[in-house]
């Protein structure tokens, strides 16, 4: 199993928390939210973006610095 860090990340439509992985840091299992996540951790938080929202189904990822956006499926 791999270790990585889990970054809470706001819906930018509706503000539901999503969880982001970085296997950038330490990755010890920490949490850790938007804002206050260490740098190095920010550095891999989008390896699996764009992330679909449960609640209202956008797709998003984070922009740096900490700020999560929706983004657009030009493919549809």
């Amino acid at each position: 199993m791999g270790m990585y860090d889990t970054v809470m990340v706001p819906c930018p439509l509706c503000g539901k928390l999503a969880e982001f992985q970085s296997k950038s840091g330490e990755c010890l299992l920490r949490t850790y939210d938007l804002e206050t996540c260490p740098k190095d951790v920010l550095k891999d938080v989008n390896r699996h973006a764009p992330t679909q929202c449960d609640n209202c189904g956008i797709l998003f990822e984070v922009w740096l610095p900490r700020k999560s956006i929706q983004v657009t499926d030009n493919h549809d």
